[in-house]
């Protein structure tokens, strides 16, 4: 892989509305979560910040007949999801149609705006990314010190809202993760691949911050997206200091695991298994197409299943909600698509580009993370579009900036003139 310098200043400067935007937009849903309990607001913030641009933006892209809405396979399969998931709508018992429909356009909006973004401004992306991730390694940082200094280092962060309760608001370890996760990645992609000595020692000690925060909220998706992410760079990149980053995660994750062996023990798998098949045997009631998408599944008591520690709000799996919600048909469609995006990645081979690696770098530990906690899946900005939804644009986007047929890429000079 190449590793050729470039400044995130001149980059900039090439496209200075373009880096601003996307700076304050991706910044409001990485960082959003851990500054309000109100989704709502941030889902009216995201309207005028990216929504409303990114609507401008596609209109003039199309007028001046850069097709930001060309097909292709990968798009087909995605159009073909999101329209299933409306129909849908249509035998769900109490559906939102209006929330579900404002979801997927919201969706819609993402995956086109950053595939075009990708073609056109690709370089600025990236940065705009890191920039934001930058953002959240401080704020994750102050969460951190604010929580430690009135609580032993044994206890996970989140676990009490000491030292948090006059600062930040009071959300749980499962957004934590999920907010947390994608800058975590993008940062030590970018450091791993970075040799100007500021910029590579800002990103350490943004992905530290990240990766800490993380660790130290001692939950077992967490470490093992962390795992899983950073083995998938190593075996992509072969970079040394991946495989060194990968073995310090692994004794940090041994050190609190040795710590509180009764704790991990007595979790025992958190009965995740009772809870998946509770929910199998409920949406095998309609397995080809689904209840229907109403934003929520229903809690499962244990009454229904007494095999459960206690009633369970969501399926803790992004495919099992997918199953109840759209059946095989939308699971069908679901992992046609992401298979296509795989091979899309691996035909282009985007993860020799740099730019690429950083915008791909979030896909896999989000995707992890959704194996454990997923629920929403056609929705609008909810916090779980942080390893979903932006994860997967980011992909796209970094497909299409290694389109052979532009030579674009983050470091070719041939690249200069599609960044402006």
């Amino acid at each position: 892989m190449s590793t050729a310098r470039f400044e995130i200043s001149e980059v900039i400067k090439e496209s200075p509305v373009i880096s601003i935007w996307l700076t304050l937009s991706l910044a409001l849903f990485f960082i959003g979560p851990f500054l309000t309990s109100s989704y709502g607001d941030l889902t009216h913030l995201s309207k005028v910040i990216f929504f409303l641009p990114a609507m401008a933006y596609l209109f003039r892209q199309q007028g001046t007949g850069a097709a930001p809405f060309s097909l292709d396979s990968t798009s087909v399969l995605f159009l073909s999801f999101l329209f299933l998931g409306l129909a849908s709508l249509l035998w769900a018992p109490e559906p939102k149609i209006t929330r579900i429909t404002h979801g997927a356009l919201q969706i819609f909006l993402l995956f086109f705006t950053l595939r075009q973004l990708g073609r056109t401004h690709a370089r600025a992306l990236a940065v705009s990314a890191i920039l934001a991730a930058l953002g959240t390694a401080a704020v994750t940082a102050t969460i951190t010190l604010c929580f430690y200094t009135s609580n032993a280092l044994a206890v996970p962060l989140y676990d009490s809202m000491n030292g948090l309760s006059q600062t930040f608001p009071n959300i749980n370890q499962l957004v934590a993760t999920m907010t947390a996760m994608p800058s975590a990645f993008i940062l030590t992609a970018a450091f791993a691949f970075e040799r100007r000595a500021l910029q590579r020692t800002l990103f350490l000690i943004g992905a530290v911050s990240c990766l800490a925060f993380l660790l130290l909220l001692q939950r077992r998706t967490g470490m093992v997206a962390i795992l899983g992410g950073m083995a998938v760079l190593v075996m992509l990149t072969r970079n040394k200091k991946l495989i060194i980053a990968l073995l310090s995660i692994l004794l940090c994750g041994l050190f609190f695991f040795f710590n509180d062996i009764s704790g991990y023990a007595s979790r025992g798998d958190s009965h995740r298994f009772d809870v998946w098949n509770a929910y199998l045997d409920v949406s095998m009631a309609h397995p080809w197409l689904g209840h229907g998408l109403t934003d929520e599944v229903p809690t499962i008591t244990t009454q229904e299943f007494p095999q459960l520690p206690n009633d369970i709000l969501h399926p803790h799996n992004i495919l099992l909600s997918l199953f109840y919600y759209m059946g095989a048909a939308g699971l069908a469609l679901f992992a046609g698509f992401g298979l296509n995006l795989v091979y899309r990645i691996f035909l282009d081979r985007a993860f020799e580009r740099r730019v690429s690696i950083v915008l791909l770098a979030p896909l896999t530990p989000g995707l992890i993370t959704l194996m454990f906690d997923g629920e929403k899946v056609i929705t609008p900005y909810w916090p779980s579009w942080n390893c979903l939804w932006i994860p997967i644009a980011l992909a796209v986007a970094a497909v299409h900036s290694t389109d052979r047929k532009t030579g674009s890429s983050f470091h070719e000079n041939v690249d200069d003139h599609a960044c402006r």
